[in-house]
């Protein structure tokens, strides 16, 4: 009789690589006083129906800066009030970024980091990649050499002793 022991995902540890970046932007209840709140119904793209006949987008208007969030990420209401809510907090963090404060680069901090972050992934790909294609071509030029030499040593053996 064969026993099998069984695996139970708990146990197991997955080390993931841990990225420093600034913590996301958190909804501030005391901003529930400066927004309108309205739900939609239907909304673009595919879903058809199922998306169509609840009102489950929604659009949040900050009433002292006059910025409209509209969102339908899922069927859920409360899920696409939360991440409305999220989707407007980043647009006030970018907005009070813009104005002089913070970063000054009109976006939060936690978006201009990952920027970064993937600038200089493409940075380091590009370079690895002119590492690895400057040494094919120096590989090429020293087989195109030898391959040249060969050639003249074949031409001189012929040639050479006729002549």
């Amino acid at each position: 009789m064969i026993h099998c022991k069984r695996f139970i995902h708990t146990q197991i540890t997955l080390h993931a690589k841990r990225v420093n970046l600034p913590p996301r932007v958190r909804w501030d209840p005391k901003l529930e006083t400066e927004i309108e709140e309205k739900f939609l119904y239907g909304g673009p793209g595919n879903g058809g129906q199922a998306l169509n006949r609840t009102a489950s987008r929604v659009q949040i208007k900050h009433i002292p800066t006059g910025i409209v969030v509209t969102n339908q990420f899922s069927r859920s209401q409360k899920d696409n009030r939360k991440k409305a809510r999220e989707i407007l907090a980043e647009k006030l963090e970018a907005l009070k970024n813009s104005n002089g404060q913070g970063n000054g680069m009109g976006m939060s901090d936690r978006k201009l980091a990952l920027l970064q972050k993937k600038k200089e992934k493409k940075e380091n790909r590009e370079r690895n990649a002119a590492k690895k294609y400057k040494k094919l071509d120096s590989e090429r030029e020293i087989k195109k050499a030898e391959q040249a030499a060969k050639e003249n040593e074949l031409l001189m053996n012929i040639y050479g002793k006729k002549t």
